[in-house]
C-alpha cells in the first residue's frame, strides 16, 4: 500500500507539465555541471601525467650519463674545502678566546678607544655536530674617521664572522656598539698540541694605553666566559 503523501506526489507529477519542465531543466544543470567537473579533473590529470612523464624521461636520460660519478666527487670535494676554510679551535672556549682576540685586534687596527672585547656565549649549530657558533660583543670609543676603518676590517671576517647588531651613538667622542657571530669547528687532530698560540695572546692587546691589560689567555678557563 503506498504512503499517501507519495501518491499526491505522482499526482501532482502527472497532471503538472509545468513541474516536469521544472526538474528536468534542474537535471540538465546539474548534469552539465558534472560534466564540467569531470572536464576539468580530466584535463588536470593529463597535464600532471605529462608533467611527470615528461619529468621521468629527464631523469632516464640523466642517469644513463657517466659524468654523475665524477660531479659528486667533485661536489664533496667542494664542500671538504670550504668547510676547511671555517677557523679550527681545540674547544668552545678557545673558540670563544679566538674571536675575542680577532675582535681585539680590529679595534686595534682601526684606532678604537677605551674599548673591550667580550666574548658572551658559545653554542652548537644545529644539525652539525663539532661546528660551534660564538656570540661576542665589541664596545668602545671611535675617533674622528675610525668607524669606516674599522668596518672595513670586520668584514675582512665574512663569512665566518657576520656582525649581527652595530649601534653607533653620536657625540664626542662617538660610542660604538657591536654584536658579532663567528664560527667555529672541532679540530682536535690539527690543534691538539697547540698550546697558547698568537690568536690567543692577542687577547690582551687593549685598544689603546688607557685600557688595562688582560692576562694572556691559555685555556678556556682563562677567558672567565661561561660554555654551555
Amino acid at each position: 500500500m503506498s504512503h499517501p503523501r507519495w501518491d499526491k506526489v505522482l499526482q501532482e507529477w502527472r497532471q503538472s507539465r509545468r513541474l516536469r519542465l521544472a526538474i528536468l531543466v534542474v537535471g540538465l544543470v546539474l548534469g552539465l555541471h558534472l560534466v564540467l567537473l569531470l572536464s576539468d579533473r580530466q584535463q588536470t590529470l593529463a597535464k600532471d601525467f605529462a608533467s611527470q612523464a615528461g619529468m621521468l624521461a629527464r631523469l632516464q636520460d640523466a642517469s644513463r650519463e657517466a659524468a654523475w660519478p665524477r660531479r659528486a666527487a667533485q661536489a664533496e670535494q667542494a664542500l671538504t674545502a670550504e668547510r676547511n676554510t671555517i677557523p679550527a679551535v681545540r674547544s668552545a672556549g678557545l673558540a670563544q678566546a679566538e674571536l675575542q682576540a680577532w675582535l681585539t685586534a680590529q679595534g686595534a687596527t682601526a684606532g678604537l678607544q677605551s674599548g673591550r672585547a667580550t666574548a658572551e656565549t658559545t653554542l652548537e649549530v644545529p644539525g652539525h655536530p663539532g661546528l660551534w657558533q660564538v656570540i661576542a660583543r665589541l664596545d668602545a670609543e671611535v675617533p674622528p674617521g675610525g668607524l669606516e676603518p674599522l668596518l672595513v676590517a670586520i668584514s675582512g671576517g665574512l663569512p665566518w664572522i657576520q656582525v649581527q647588531q652595530l649601534d653607533v651613538t653620536a657625540g664626542t667622542p662617538m660610542r660604538l656598539s657591536m654584536i658579532v657571530r663567528g664560527y667555529y669547528r672541532r679540530d682536535d687532530a690539527a690543534l691538539g698540541a697547540r698550546a697558547a698560540g698568537p690568536m690567543d695572546a692577542a687577547a690582551a692587546v687593549p685598544f689603546d694605553a688607557a685600557v688595562p691589560a688582560q692576562p694572556p689567555v691559555a685555556s678556556p678557563a682563562q677567558t672567565q666566559v661561561p660554555v654551555p
